[in-house]
């Protein structure tokens, strides 16, 4: 068995700012810039969330060992969710789910976990294959050490098929909570089946339309927008103070830039309270198309869970599960796939 650290060459990290490896980090945010927003956003960029780490290989399967900073308890989600990552093969809609690695329990041993996935089921021909690992949503990264049989070979992952880098931003649901896994947030199943690199700007609690955080993601390249901080905000008034401001700061600096503004997908806890809430998105979004820009869309985060089994698609009323993430990735891959085209 031979091992390679995720910094490693050929293999290659995405949707993390800040690597440096002697100092065990893997940041989404470099800290003086996320300290421009709140201190909140700075602790809360300081994991991982929505990192991938990508290569190719011809093993039947891998031996990964994954080392945390933190090990914390949501009740909402299981570890494999919370502190796990999951293993992809393939790309887009044919990519097929493989496992996870993820503590056993909240024990501070449990904070270095070693497993071995299989890259190829039964049936299955021996080939070459590009692997992602999702990396653990609350946790802070320290490491992953990646070991492949003595004979395989490792390659560089193979560059996505669409070119666009997609930007998303919000809540603790664009995180990826409460999903059983990283690679069942609607974040991730969007981008996979676009084949599309991203970045997760979700802060859970924390994404308040803040006028720094703006300028942070209008100066970097990215192809699409997406920001749903709905839940964050504190109730309507604040959500209209700031969310238009925040889209005209973005389209000054970026012009061309397409954006999707989107409500939340929990409607049904209070469906006045949310109507004044979506009332202000969708005005953001009116506004906009009134003043001649065509490159802004609207989802209405009420349609997200349809009719049947809506009461289904929550863990707690509030954030989804697998399910109620299905329900939305559907809808948002099917804006974003126009974009896209």
């Amino acid at each position: 068995m031979k091992y390679y650290r995720c910094t490693d060459a050929p293999i290659e990290i995405y949707g993390v700012e800040v690597i440096d490896p002697g100092q065990q980090i893997f940041w989404r945010l470099p800290d003086e810039e996320s300290a421009l927003v709140s201190d909140a956003v700075r602790g809360r960029s300081k994991s991982a969330c929505g990192g991938r780490i990508r290569f190719r290989t011809d093993a039947d399967s891998v031996s990964i060992r994954l080392s945390l900073h933190t090990l914390s308890v949501d009740i909402c989600m299981p570890l494999p969710g919370s502190s796990g990552l999951d293993v992809y093969t393939g790309s887009g809609i044919h990519a097929k789910y493989r496992g996870y690695v993820a503590p056993g329990n909240y024990r501070e041993e449990n904070k270095i976990t070693e497993k071995v996935i299989p890259l190829r089921f039964s049936g299955e021909a021996k080939e070459f294959r590009d692997v992602t690992l999702n990396l653990p949503r609350n946790e802070r990264l320290a490491d992953v050490t990646i070991g492949f049989p003595d004979d395989a070979e490792i390659l560089a992952p193979t560059p996505y098929s669409c070119r666009d880098r997609i930007c998303y931003y919000g809540s603790s649901i664009t995180e990826g909570g409460c999903a059983s896994r990283p690679g069942n947030a609607y974040t991730a199943m969007v981008s996979r089946w676009l084949d599309c690199d991203y970045v997760n700007f979700g802060f859970s609690g924390m994404a308040k339309g803040e006028l720094p955080m703006a300028d942070i993601i209008a100066k970097r390249d990215f192809s699409i927008f997406v920001y749903d901080y709905d839940h964050n905000a504190p109730n309507a008034e604040h959500l209209a103070a700031t969310h238009e401001p925040f889209f005209r700061r973005i389209r000054e600096q970026c012009p061309d830039l397409p954006v999707v503004m989107m409500s939340k997908p929990d409607f049904d806890g209070d469906p006045v309270g949310n109507t004044k809430r979506r009332d202000v998105i969708y005005q953001t979004y009116i506004n906009a198309r009134a003043a001649g820009d065509a490159n802004v869309y609207f989802i209405d985060g009420e349609s997200f869970f349809g009719t049947v089994g809506r009461d289904s698609c929550t863990i707690d009323n509030c954030h989804p599960n697998d399910l109620g993430f299905l329900r939305m990735a559907e809808q948002v891959w099917r804006v974003l796939s126009k974009i896209v085209k």
